[in-house]
This record gives C-alpha cells, sequence and structure tokens, in this order.
C-alpha cells in the first residue's frame, strides 16, 4: 500500500528490530555526535578585520584581541569609522 520501502519505518516505528542493527544493514544513518565549540572557540573563527567590532564587555574574547583592536586606534580615531566597502560614484 505505502510502497516497498514502507518495511524500514514501520520497523523502526515498532522497534522490533534494533536501531544499531538497521544501521548495521545500511537501511538508516544514525550520524555522528556533532564536537560542541566553546564561546571563546567560535568567537576566533570570526575574521580578525572584524573583530574591532567585538566589545570587551562580551568575554570570552580571542587571543590577541586587544592588540589587534588598539592597532586601528593608533592610526587615529577616523580609521574606525571607514566603512568596509567604498563605492565610486560615476
Amino acid at each position: 500500500m505505502n510502497g516497498p520501502n514502507f518495511t524500514w519505518p514501520l520497523l523502526m516505528f515498532s522497534s522490533a528490530v534494533p536501531e544499531w542493527l538497521m544501521e548495521k544493514m545500511g537501511k538508516i544513518y544514525r550520524g555522528k555526535p556533532m564536537q560542541v565549540k566553546s564561546r571563546k572557540e567560535l568567537l576566533s573563527t570570526i575574521k580578525r578585520q572584524h573583530w574591532r567590532f567585538l566589545r570587551e564587555d562580551n568575554g570570552d574574547l580571542p587571543d590577541g584581541w586587544a592588540e589587534e583592536v588598539a592597532q586601528p586606534m593608533a592610526m587615529g580615531a577616523s580609521a574606525a569609522a571607514v566603512p568596509v566597502s567604498t563605492f565610486k560614484i560615476i
């Protein structure tokens, strides 16, 4: 009635065949657990040029954040206000 491949979902729903056995037979894919990253690891994946937008009160800032933020400030106060993309108007 529901097609030839309906047997496996029915067996899975009724728990007649264990999931580990159906996985070994290749009928289902159970997946693998994801590696959980900490907040500091996630913040360190942001591009360095965008680190200047992170505030100090965020906490768990990546290593070297203070030097990266201090560098544009040494150039002048206007360096932080420069837009990321500039368009030439013709």
